[in-house]
C-alpha cells in the first residue's frame, strides 16, 4: 500500500525514511503525518470554540463592573 509524503503529496512506496521529491522526513509508520494533521486540527477547533464561547461572558462581566462602577459613583 503506498503512503503519500506530509509535504510535497508525492505517492510513495513503503519503507522509505525521507521522500526523494522533496526530501522531507517520513514518519516510521508510514501514516505521513496525519496524527499531527488530527492533533493540530483539534487543537484550532477548540481555541475556536473556547473564544466563541468566552468573548461574550468576558463582554457581560465588563458591562457589569462598568454599570456597578456608575451606579456606586451616581449614589454619592
Amino acid at each position: 500500500m503506498p503512503i503519500w509524503c506530509p509535504n510535497c503529496n508525492a505517492m510513495l512506496p513503503e519503507g522509505l525514511e525521507e521522500c526523494p521529491r522533496c526530501g522531507a522526513q517520513l514518519s516510521p509508520s508510514g501514516k505521513g503525518g496525519e496524527a499531527d494533521n488530527d492533533r493540530s486540527l483539534i487543537f484550532w477547533l477548540s481555541a475556536y470554540t473556547i473564544g466563541i464561547v468566552l468573548i461574550p461572558i468576558i463582554a457581560g462581566v465588563v458591562i457589569g463592573l462598568i454599570c456597578i462602577l456608575l451606579f456606586v459613583a451616581g449614589q454619592r
